[in-house]
C-alpha cells in the first residue's frame, strides 16, 4: 500500500482550509457548517442578499435582509467582527435595522441557511456594510431597492454622497 507524501497531505489541508463560500473577495467568519445540495437537482430556489444598507430612517434600504425564492424555511444570523451574534431570525422577510451610530463602512457578517420548497438545502454567507455615505471603492454596492427578478440589476434610489 502506497502512502501519500507529507507534502501532498499539507497541500490538500491548505486548499480545504482556504475554501471560500462567497465570491465577494472578503474573508468571512461563521461560514462553517453551511450546506448547499441543490446543484444538478433542477431546484430553482435562490437567496439574494444586499451587500450594503443605509439605516438612516429615510425609507430606502434601512433594513438588511435576505430575499428568497422557493424557500420553505430559513435561519438568518448577523455577526459583528468580534463574532458576536447581533441578530438572528427564522422568520422569512424579517430583517435587521442596524446600528445607526456605527461608522460608515462598518462590516457585518451574515450566514443564511435555508430549506428549499423541494426539500434541499441552500446556504450563503458573506459580509455587508453599514453606509451613511458612499465610500470610494472598487467593490460594487448592491442595495435592497435594486433587486429585480434577475438579481440586483435595478438602479438605487438612495442618495449617497461620496465620503470625505
Amino acid at each position: 500500500m502506497k502512502l501519500l507524501s507529507p507534502v501532498v497531505i499539507i497541500a490538500v489541508v491548505f486548499l480545504l482550509s482556504n475554501c471560500s463560500k462567497s465570491d465577494d473577495g472578503i474573508t468571512h467568519i461563521n461560514c462553517d457548517g453551511i450546506i448547499t445540495d441543490t446543484l444538478g437537482t433542477g431546484d430553482t430556489a435562490r437567496i439574494y442578499m444586499p451587500n450594503a444598507f443605509t439605516p438612516n430612517n429615510d425609507g430606502l434600504n434601512d433594513i438588511i435582509r435576505p430575499y428568497t425564492k422557493s424557500i420553505s424555511a430559513i435561519e438568518f444570523t448577523i455577526y459583528d467582527a468580534a463574532n458576536n451574534v447581533l441578530f438572528s431570525t427564522t422568520q422569512p422577510g424579517q430583517g435587521w435595522p442596524g446600528v445607526t451610530t456605527a461608522p460608515t463602512g462598518t462590516l457585518y457578517y451574515y450566514k443564511i441557511q435555508t430549506t428549499t420548497a423541494e426539500n434541499h438545502h441552500l446556504a450563503k454567507c458573506g459580509a455587508f456594510q453599514n453606509l451613511s455615505c458612499k465610500p470610494v471603492q472598487t467593490v460594487p454596492l448592491f442595495f435592497e431597492d435594486q433587486l429585480t427578478a434577475d438579481g440586483f440589476t435595478g438602479p438605487t434610489l438612495d442618495t449617497l454622497y461620496i465620503c470625505p
